[in-house]
């Protein structure tokens, strides 16, 4: 009976695909050690999702002056569905969101594809040595 070791189990490729999936775009090609190729897909999707907290912050130091203000007039009622739909509308629908999601989305996608093709490329050169 022989045993495979966990490593034999998953190919570069596929590690490098699940990374990229899971983890944030670009991952699985930093794990194969293409920093450049791993930061043409990490990058925009990092910024995109820094606008987005941006503009969250932004939202949620609105409400925190809102609330101290009303905290300062005695009114010590939090409208919790207030803040909800305020921080919610932040990320959703911020200008940030409407071009970013797409920008985000792509990233990913071509992020799991390349790390995959990069993985097949380290696994073919790996069993030919």
């Amino acid at each position: 009976m022989t045993s495979t070791k966990p490593s034999e189990t998953f190919s570069q490729a596929k590690r490098a695909a699940i990374l990229s999936a899971t983890i944030f775009p670009g991952a699985g090609l930093f794990f194969l050690r293409h920093h450049l190729r791993g930061c043409i897909f990490a990058i925009p999707a990092a910024l995109v999702i820094i606008m987005l907290f941006k503009n969250l912050f932004a939202v949620a130091f609105k409400l925190n002056e809102e609330m101290a203000a009303e905290i300062e007039k005695g009114n010590m009622a939090i409208d919790i569905g207030h803040m909800w739909n305020s921080l919610h509308g932040a990320m959703f629908t911020s200008p940030y969101w409407e071009q970013g999601k797409w920008i985000l989305l792509a990233s990913w996608i071509l992020s799991i594809i390349s790390s995959y093709f990069a993985g097949k490329k380290a696994d073919l050169a790996k069993h030919t040595e």
